[in-house]
């Protein structure tokens, strides 16, 4: 029955793990999670922080505590106070654009880090110069002058009224965050000004919220010259709180030559060096490769320094008992599609563009004309929004300003049609894919490559018994990579794919919109859609099985005996997943025992043991949950609903049970996977973050739509 319908609402418990994590980009900028615990208070560097009870953990929260508002307050006082955190954090990014403006850089010929974020700032303020009646002709972006102006108008009492209140929130969740027109690593440049004010209170604020997300087991990636404050400050935390946190060094965003990386990795490689019998970094495990997003990655090098280097490798496990192996997180195959001439509008036009003739002034009156546009059409967005989506609160009524820039309208000047990055936009996705499927082809090449003595890369970091290999993204070709190099594991994250464009899914800004249901478990998503996704990351076909396979299943559905036999038909897994994998596939086969047509009892059980075949992608990760608006919960349920997207008996129910199995071993795998490359798990540490799945419904064919509905308990 190709309808289907949820049986009941079922509730998700927490899960424990965020497998894929950057430490900068976990704090979102606006959250309803607060510290729930005592007072506890941290040494971080040469300071004390303190996390409240009743603390808003997210970036206003972190500049209404540094302000002295204490957690309790409420009301108008709470609402006022969160307004002048608002402020606070854009009069930073204004600073950010005076001191480390990345126009101001000498070649403009290449994207320039965090450009689409300071083109949002600079858009900012052309607009809100325009509206309080300073009509000069504005400043180009890489001076100085607009931002400081800026910082002297917002400094007026007088201009703080309703609209700008609401003008700053929103492009505070354009600049700090990433979003459809602007790159994630962009947001990452910008946090560097919040990160730089308050460091501390970052780091902690940041510890807290992943552990009010229900995460006690983490591994999550910072830069080089961190690893040493945030390692004692994950130590500290972890016994006060009872979690298990551990830190990745991650290299460079991009390296500008062969050289420059291999320094870098020496650089690291001291955090694993053994000083007077202990390792220098207690919490640290690993090493994570970050994407080459627009170019190939130095695999091969990376490898040739990890087997160079066995030795320090060796030492620092001996001298470490509690990690058991060094972790090797790879990203590959992710990419975000900016380019030389898939970026800012003032990027293009300043490579591409002969002279600048009135080009500032036309971009001034361009932004001008579109955010009155917007205001104009404002009741018209909200309505068509609200149809489309379940949640109680109201979309900004800026919702679409970007749109109405980006997307809608288009600038002219010097006879160049400008154009802005766009994650739906033929061109980023075209480059999304090349770059993704490219650096998975080169990383196959790398791991494939043979020494003199016949020896693969492959198999020669694998027979070290030193490290485990765990690929982030692989969205593009993971079922080759699982087959060709059975070993390996993946995290998966698809709630950042959605909003970096590396998934694919939504070829437009229509498709991106309608498909909320995928991105936020609360709308509608297309059926295929659901396909797609579940082709690329858990194949579940009837060519995922061999022949012997095969059979296994018929004499399954023959006898009805034998379950217990399944993990004599998985090679290539190794054996610390059998035991998940196989009372996942006992239980969701039980489900299916009475059912009297045998043909669909055999396609249930096929699909289930393509279900086990594909256990490699069931490793879950948010990859930052602020900037990319992720959350390891959501990721969870989607892969819960991915798995049972086919489950429904002939009468079209969706068991309870089925769905209940699905989270159990997601858990049950993650713990097995921490404990055979770290070590021992308790998972008693973090609070339940419990969510319900109210509705799941559709009908599952071609050119269908599926609605889905979730709320937080």
């Amino acid at each position: 029955m190709a309808y289907f319908k949820l049986e009941e609402p079922v509730r998700f418990h927490r899960y424990p793990f965020d497998f894929h994590s950057h430490f900068a980009g976990i704090l979102p900028v606006e959250s309803n999670s607060r510290w729930t615990r005592d007072r506890r208070v941290f040494r971080v560097g040469e300071r004390q922080v303190s996390l409240e009870k009743g603390q808003e953990l997210s970036l206003i929260g972190l500049l209404m505590s540094a302000r002295g508002v204490a957690p309790e307050v409420d009301g108008k006082a709470l609402e006022e106070a969160r307004q002048a955190a608002h402020y606070e954090l854009f009069e930073l990014a204004l600073q950010r654009m005076v001191r480390r403006n990345p126009f101001a850089a000498t070649d403009r010929q290449g994207y320039l880090r965090g450009e689409c974020a300071a083109e949002n700032i600079y858009l900012a303020c052309l607009i809100l110069a325009q509206r309080f009646g300073r009509t000069s002709p504005p400043a180009a972006i890489d001076q100085p002058a607009i931002y400081l102006g800026t910082l002297e108008l917002l400094g007026a009492s007088a201009v703080r009224d309703s609209e700008t209140d609401q003008f700053v929130r929103y492009f505070n969740r354009k600049i700090w965050s990433g979003n459809k027109y602007t790159p994630f690593d962009d947001a990452y440049w910008a946090r560097g000004a919040i990160r730089d004010r308050h460091p501390g209170e970052f780091a902690c604020l940041t510890l807290g919220f992943l552990l009010h997300e229900g995460i006690s087991h983490t591994q999550t990636a910072t830069g080089e010259d961190e690893v040493a404050v945030l390692d004692s400050l994950f130590e500290q935390f972890n016994a006060s709180e009872k979690t298990a946190y551990r830190l990745l060094a991650h290299t460079a965003h991009g390296y500008a030559s062969e050289a420059a990386f291999d320094a870098e990795l020496h650089r690291i490689l001291r955090h694993f060096e053994i000083q007077q019998g202990q390792p220098p970094q207690a919490r640290l495990v690993g090493i994570d490769l970050l994407g080459m997003e627009t170019a190939t990655g130095l695999y091969r090098q990376f490898f040739d320094f990890l087997l160079g280097q066995a030795a320090v490798f060796r030492r620092y496990l001996d001298g470490k008992p509690e990690t058991r192996k060094v972790v090797l997180h790879i990203h590959c195959g992710e990419g975000t599609g900016v380019s030389d001439d898939n970026r800012s509008l003032c990027g293009y036009f300043l490579r591409n563009a002969n002279a600048l003739d009135d080009f500032y002034a036309a971009l001034s009156a361009y932004a001008w004309k579109c955010y009155g546009n917007t205001i104009g059409q404002g009741k018209a967005r909200l309505r068509e929004r609200e149809n489309l989506q379940d949640r109680d609160k109201a979309p900004s009524a800026l919702a679409g300003l970007f749109d109405e820039l980006f997307f809608g309208n288009s600038l002219t000047s010097s006879g160049l049609r400008l154009r802005r990055f766009d994650i739906t936009s033929g061109t980023t996705q075209a480059l999304v894919a090349y770059y993704a499927r490219t650096n998975v082809v080169n990383l196959c090449q790398a791991l494939a490559s043979r020494d003199a003595d016949g020896n693969s890369y492959y198999r020669r970091l694998l027979e070290s018994d030193l490290f485990s290999l765990r690929i982030g993204h692989a969205y593009y070709y993971r079922n080759y990579l699982a087959s060709k190099f059975p070993e390996l594991c993946f995290d998966t994250n698809l709630g950042s794919n959605f909003i970096t464009g590396a998934s694919g899914l939504f070829d437009s800004l229509q498709e991106y919109r309608l498909n909320r249901g995928l991105r936020h478990l609360d709308g509608y998503v297309g059926t295929d859609q659901l396909k797609e996704l579940s082709l690329a990351i858990a194949y579940q076909g009837e060519q995922r099985l061999d022949p012997q396979q095969m059979q296994y299943v018929h004499a399954l559905a023959e006898s009805q005996s034998g379950f217990d036999e399944l993990g004599g038909h998985l090679p290539g897994t190794p054996g610390w997943a059998k035991p998940a994998l196989e009372q996942f596939f006992a239980s969701q086969c039980a489900l299916y025992r009475s059912e009297e047509d045998r043909y669909f009892q055999f396609e249930a059980y096929r699909r289930l043991f393509a279900q086990v075949l594909n256990w490699r992608s069931y490793l879950l990760g948010a990859d930052g949950q602020g900037v990319e608006h992720s959350n390891v919960q959501d990721e969870a349920i989607r892969m819960a609903l991915l798995l049972n997207y086919a489950a429904a008996d002939r009468h079209g129910r969706v068991p309870v049970a089925s769905l209940e199995n699905a989270q159990r071993l997601l858990v049950q795998l993650g713990s097995a996977y921490w404990e055979e490359t770290i070590g021992a798990v308790d998972l008693a540490g973090a609070p339940h973050r419990d969510r319900e799945l109210q509705r799941f419904e559709g009908f599952a064919a071609p050119a269908s739509v599926v609605r889905i509905s979730t709320r937080s308990s």
